[in-house]
């Protein structure tokens, strides 16, 4: 299965903006035809992505060569040095899946964290069904698990510029001990945890990846 891409970043701050939404008296979940009674339409779910990976594994490189197009970006890098992150991100998700069930364009939210234990990703789910409840929109929850060696990923991670020259939201160094932290307490997602898809990531040399359905199924993007 290959992903048509085209070069669109929908970030949480455009989605508070409005971008996403769609216009007013756009149909909004019925449709009839000629002398038919008004049915409600079928809504397709929602999609909560989590991103799943270390830091330099490709999380931010993946989502914005191939889901940028139709998935809100969410990260705690946006609130960087800020108070009461997680409820930002919470905020954020909603709005993001709020914006993608109004819009044509936009099928979901991507979380673009380590998210490296169970109990870290459990919050997502808890976001998708409190959405569902709110709305009466299906919103599946899959994964997209970074299998990348550590020893790359601290080559990476020298890369990049300290964190106090970049501006918030984007990619920095993070001192090596706290990469090897992160790498130790890395818990590969499950579908035990309730995922409805789970894809194994690989960087593939500089420019792709290799992405794999962990059922056995190969997608390539």
């Amino acid at each position: 299965m290959r992903r048509r891409l085209r070069a669109r970043y929908v970030s949480a701050k455009a989605v508070a903006a409005g971008v996403g939404a769609a216009p007013p008296g756009a149909a909004g979940g019925c449709r009839a035809g000629r002398g038919a009674a008004m049915m409600p339409a079928v809504m397709d779910a929602l999609e909560l992505a989590i991103l799943v990976g270390i830091q330099a594994s490709g999380k931010t490189t993946y989502y914005r060569r191939h889901m940028a197009d139709d998935h809100v970006h969410v990260s705690l890098d946006n609130w960087r040095g800020k108070d009461n992150v997680r409820a930002k991100e919470r905020r954020a998700i909603l709005d993001g899946l709020a914006a993608a069930a109004d819009s044509d364009g936009l099928v979901g939210v991507a979380v673009d964290n380590t998210n490296t234990t169970a109990a870290t990703r459990r919050r997502y789910f808890d976001c998708a069904s409190a959405f569902a409840r709110r709305t009466g929109r299906p919103v599946r929850v899959v994964a997209y698990f970074f299998d990348a060696e550590l020893g790359a990923c601290l080559q990476r991670n020298e890369r990049r510029p300290p964190p106090e020259s970049v501006p918030a939201g984007e990619p920095y160094h993070v001192p090596p001990p706290a990469v090897v932290g992160f790498h130790n307490r890395l818990e590969p997602p499950a579908p035990e945890e309730g995922f409805q898809k789970i894809f194994r990531v690989r960087v593939a040399g500089d420019e792709g990846f290799e992405v794999t359905e962990m059922d056995g199924s190969d997608d390539e993007r």
